[in-house]
């Protein structure tokens, strides 16, 4: 017996949600966005080589995505009210006002959604680079070029 049977009570296992359709199509879209500026980044870098594209290709990706993440990030106020219920607003607030604040919060996330589909696929993109430069370029290359 490798492992005793611990004295914790069983902890339920959560009921998978089944994925919706808005969802599936949510995903599709952020892997064809993916595959879309991956290959719009490596293709200007084949087509025209040079350093000074590659800095500017590289820098417009990175404004693109800065912009993107700052400006989802401000819409949603920071996420600094993101699972607040009417029970933790100051009693000082009406209902109203309380259930519009959190219908608000919830409005906001909805409304900035879409800029998700945009902001994964850079993160892909850099991520791919980065693979790239520190795994493929620094190391692994060693063992297959000569």
């Amino acid at each position: 017996m490798f492992f005793p049977k611990s004295n914790r009570p069983e902890r339920p296992i959560p009921e998978k949600k089944p994925i919706t359709p808005e969802a599936k199509k949510r995903a599709i879209v952020v892997l064809i966005m993916s595959i879309v500026l991956l290959v719009l980044y490596y293709g200007i870098m084949t087509v025209f080589p040079g350093e000074l594209i590659t800095m500017a290709v590289m820098g417009a990706y990175m404004l693109v995505f800065a912009v993107l993440l700052v400006s989802y990030i401000a819409y949603n106020r920071g996420f600094v009210n993101k699972d607040v219920t009417e029970e933790m607003l100051p009693e000082s607030w009406s209902e109203e006002k309380k259930k519009e604040f959190v219908a608000a919060n919830k409005r906001r996330a909805e409304k900035s959604r879409w800029m998700m589909v945009l902001i994964i696929p850079f993160v892909v993109v850099f991520m791919a680079e980065a693979l790239y430069l520190f795994v493929w370029d620094g190391w692994l290359s060693n063992f297959f070029l000569n």
